[in-house]
């Protein structure tokens, strides 16, 4: 088994509950437009690894490089004409060291416009931070940057962070926990929390909903963050474990009463190196109308793949229904499973899919014409059971302004927005961009 810990490039970011499907109309043929190419170091970022959508249209994102190398968070504030530019803003630098965090991994919109979010190093021990951007109070002020909490070392954060109406954030880490596996012995990776204080300035409280558990059907080494469903469930994905040793998709359901277990239960459980659904998701769930959850794996699928790194096939989408009745079986059924030997189709999908309109969409790493990544649409069967329909909507060139190597997804207003790795203009640091769909 191949278990990687995720590059900053594939993380994802969610907010507090991703319902992929939005009202918007959507256009006759998929747009996608650079919208913003990063310079890099000193003055501003590289290598983005996502954004979110603010109030009034603001996109809100992180990136490695910045003034001291550290990663930086920045916004993009739309144009007041179409087809004019977008305007870039790097709202923190980070600086590293015990006092502040490096290497954001990803954020989250709070209440009052508060960016929440969480980077691998830094703090007070080594082991990443949260933090807190307050908007300045007039407008072009500086914004606030507080450090939240302090997360012990080697337990390697995960992207993504989730956020709920009460303020407290979720996240994932890779390792860590009660659990013991196979490798390295420290500990299988957990559900954490981070509640807000009670009355302010106080600290803010950790816990450790879950720890994951190599015991022959439970997942291990989580590669992405949760999402929350109705009634405060979290829902997310293991990289690894299982009955059959090829990760999961598991939900958490709250205690009944405060202080108590939070429980645990294996939704589907993917076959590594087999057929089916796919194995080894490096990306979270989103959820659908009815609760239906959707996936992604990197690898598996019916199909051989041309990477020397795929143990299967090229990676695949699937779909989890919930049971009639509480406590059955969750239905599983592969939507799609990518073909590129054939046909320049897009492989390793590295995100959560979004959607508008019951379309979904979805970017993968590799694969598309140029095989330097794509987006893709799904489009659903005319007919329950029928066969989803996809296309490359897009696949990168990382000809200027055109960006390379694409990370996740997230609906904003009116538009799909993404990041990319690498290409832009002119110093290849990687892109934001816009699909319309």
């Amino acid at each position: 088994m191949t278990i990687r810990q995720p590059k900053l490039t594939t993380g994802g970011t969610l907010l507090a509950a991703l319902l992929i499907f939005t009202a918007y109309t959507a256009a006759q043929t998929p747009t996608l437009t650079t919208i913003y190419s990063f310079q890099g170091a000193p003055g501003d970022g590289q290598q983005p690894g996502g954004v979110v959508p603010g109030g009034g249209g603001m996109l809100y994102g992180f990136a490695s490089g910045g003034a001291s190398n550290n990663g930086v968070v920045f916004s993009l504030t739309p144009p007041a004409s179409p087809g004019a530019a977008w305007t870039e803003t790097v709202l923190h630098n980070f600086n590293g060291g015990s006092s502040d965090g490096s290497g954001p991994l990803a954020i989250a919109v709070g209440g009052g416009g508060v960016l929440y979010g969480i980077t691998g190093g830094g703090g007070t021990a080594g082991g990443g931070t949260a933090f807190s951007l307050t908007p300045p109070a007039s407008r072009g002020g500086p914004w606030s940057e507080a450090l939240l909490y302090s997360f012990p070392s080697r337990l390697l954060l995960n992207p993504g962070l989730a956020i709920d109406g009460h303020g407290v954030l979720y996240g994932t880490t890779f390792q860590g926990g009660t659990g013991t596996c196979p490798f390295p012995a420290t500990g299988c990776g957990t559900v954490y929390s981070l509640a807000p204080p009670a009355s302010s300035g106080g600290a803010w409280t950790e816990s450790v909903l879950y720890s994951f558990m190599d015991n022959g059907s439970d997942g291990f080494y989580p590669l992405a963050g949760v999402v929350i469903g109705s009634g405060g469930v979290l829902y997310g994905t293991t990289g690894g474990g299982s009955a059959y040793g090829g990760g999961t998709a598991f939900s958490l359901t709250p205690p009944v009463s405060a202080g108590g277990a939070w429980t645990e239960n294996v939704l589907v459980s993917l076959r590594w190196g087999g057929p089916s659904l796919g194995f080894e998701p490096d990306s979270g769930l989103a959820i659908g109308g009815g609760g239906t959850l959707y996936g992604t794996t990197k690898q598996g699928g019916n199909y051989g793949c041309p990477d020397v790194e795929a143990v299967g096939g090229c990676g695949a989408v699937f779909e989890l229904v919930p049971p009639a009745s509480p406590g059955g079986a969750w239905n599983s059924r592969l939507i799609y499973d990518f073909y590129p030997v054939c046909c320049g189709d897009a492989y390793w999908p590295t995100s959560a899919v979004v959607g508008s309109g019951g379309v979904l969409y979805g970017a993968t790493y590799e694969g598309g014409s140029g095989n330097l990544g794509a987006v893709y649409s799904l489009t659903p069967p005319a007919s329950p059971g029928g066969a989803w329909t996809e296309a490359v909507v897009h696949s990168f060139t990382g000809i200027p302004p055109d960006g390379a190597l694409t990370g996740g997804l997230v609906v904003g207003i009116g538009a799909i927005y993404g990041v990319t790795a690498e290409g832009g203009t002119p110093n290849n640091y990687g892109t934001v961009f816009s699909l319309q769909p």
